[in-house]
């Protein structure tokens, strides 16, 4: 039964999906075949077909912080009368909270106006042998983003202050066109000059990052996938006794998490108090549970909710031969999504050398670049964690 969270059986749904499908973007032909490939691996397990929440979402997450910033410029050039200033500062500063709520996974109004495809979520529930007294959610996503300069190892370790410089732009300049708004004078003018400015630049930077193509995915997040399909197998051949397993797919979480907003609006009742897990990146040596998460600013920073904190903690310390053990990283994931909408969560994600997530959103991340065992490891911890939920009381 160990066979099923095997590095040999869990690398096969891995190079599957990197290799054979290739990237993956958010409603694009590709992430509808990663789906039927799930689909096709639950049903050899003896599964019945999993369901299928759909949802229309853009392809590229550059649609979510282009947005407020160009709607920020745009509210410079309403004009230089009163209302047009304090109307275009409102307006700034209302951007600058739409950007700020897209570095933390929130949901994105202005994503509506972009182009959009279809994508889709799968659930497959696995209820226990015996009475249900809890419910558990596996997250793995099933698209890839794309290869970003703004991730790459000379300049990834800038990426939060960059964000964090267009975020402070907007809401300078908002608060700029408001004091002019309330009659101030050629100081405020020239910050909101300068401030345009520098937003202007941060578009540009936002728009030279857009240029790159989609990755493979191994590890973002063929790995999760694979980890999910292994405990379904592992929880086929042995379920556990009083718990029931969702298996959530998400698609498009690259452009904001939207299949895990589109699980929570169909199922949220349901599953208010349901634990969430997360597979995020599970490809590289290193497996961590995140104690807390950066988000992609200075600015939005958030963690899990102590009891998930605790379940993971007392999983590590039960089995110390897996290796893993709590560290804070620079990611934003679904737990956000969970988090800001009041769910429990917590994510195990892998991390390179440098302490930072491996290969992230870069060409380099494909199967060559995989570390098994790290998958295997990433598995294992999970199943214990069922494992350990379910013993509880």
């Amino acid at each position: 039964m160990d066979t099923y969270l095997s590095a040999n059986i869990l690398l096969s749904h891995v190079r599957a999906l990197a290799d054979e499908i290739g990237p993956r973007p958010a409603g694009h032909p590709a992430e509808m075949r990663a789906r039927q490939y799930i689909r096709q691996i639950l049903c050899e397990l003896g599964y019945d077909a999993p369901e299928t929440l759909t949802f229309p979402a853009p392809d590229t997450w550059g649609y979510a912080m282009l947005g407020p910033l160009l709607l920020g410029l745009l509210a410079n050039a309403l004009g230089k009368s009163r209302p047009a200033r304090l109307l275009g500062g409102l307006t700034t500063l209302g951007a600058a909270y739409l950007l700020w709520d897209a570095t933390r996974v929130g949901k994105q109004p202005l994503t509506a106006l972009a182009p959009r495809r279809p994508s889709a979520t799968l659930i497959l529930r696995i209820p226990p042998a015996g009475a249900a007294r809890r419910k558990v959610v596996l997250l793995a996503h099933t698209d890839t983003n794309k290869h970003r300069l703004s991730f790459t190892p000379g300049m990834k370790k800038s990426l939060l202050g960059a964000t964090t410089f267009g975020l402070g732009a907007l809401l300078g300049n908002g608060l700029a066109q408001l004091a002019q708004g309330f009659g101030g004078g050629k100081s405020a003018e020239r910050f909101r000059q300068g401030s345009a400015l520098a937003m202007g630049v941060t578009l540009g930077v936002e728009l030279l990052d857009e240029r790159g193509s989609y990755v493979d995915g191994a590890s973002d997040n063929a790995s999760a996938v694979a980890c999910a399909l292994g405990l379904a197998a592992q929880l086929r051949a042995a379920p556990l006794q009083h718990t029931e397993v969702w298996l959530a797919f998400t698609g498009a979480e690259e452009v904001g998490c939207m299949g895990a907003h589109a699980l929570l609006d169909a199922y949220g009742d349901t599953l208010r108090d349901a634990w969430f897990l997360d597979f995020e990146m599970v490809g590289a040596e290193q497996i961590a549970y995140v104690t807390q998460h950066t988000g992609f600013s200075l600015l939005s920073a958030y963690t899990p909710d102590a009891e998930s904190l605790t379940w993971a903690e007392e999983t590590a310390r039960h089995h110390p031969e897996l290796g893993v053990a709590g560290r804070n990283l620079v990611i934003g994931e679904e737990v956000g999504a969970l988090r800001k909408r009041g769910y429990r969560g917590v994510c195990i994600a892998g991390y390179g050398p440098d302490g930072w997530l491996e290969n992230w959103h870069q060409y380099a991340d494909n199967t060559q670049n995989l570390v098994p065992a790290g998958l295997e490891k990433a598995a294992r911890f999970g199943w214990a964690m069922l494992q350990g939920l379910d013993g509880r009381a």
